[in-house]
């Protein structure tokens, strides 16, 4: 059986700062880093589960420089 994940979406301002939390429930790592890194518009995007870093995405960089 299965276990299902939770983790979080930090969206990250050009500053460092965090500005929001998007809750993810996932089967696994890859499933998460998948759904992450859809989430990336303008902002970067932390993924953690609990207190361990995943993977990072960064925002394109012709929106970083606007």
């Amino acid at each position: 059986m299965a276990s299902i994940k939770h983790y979080r979406a930090f969206q990250i301002d050009p500053d460092g700062h965090v500005f929001g939390c998007i809750n993810l429930v996932c089967d696994d790592d890859e499933q998460a880093k998948r759904e992450a890194a859809s989430l990336v518009l303008v902002h970067r995007i932390e993924l953690w589960r609990l207190d361990q870093r995943i993977a990072k995405f960064d925002a394109p960089q012709e929106l970083v420089r606007q």
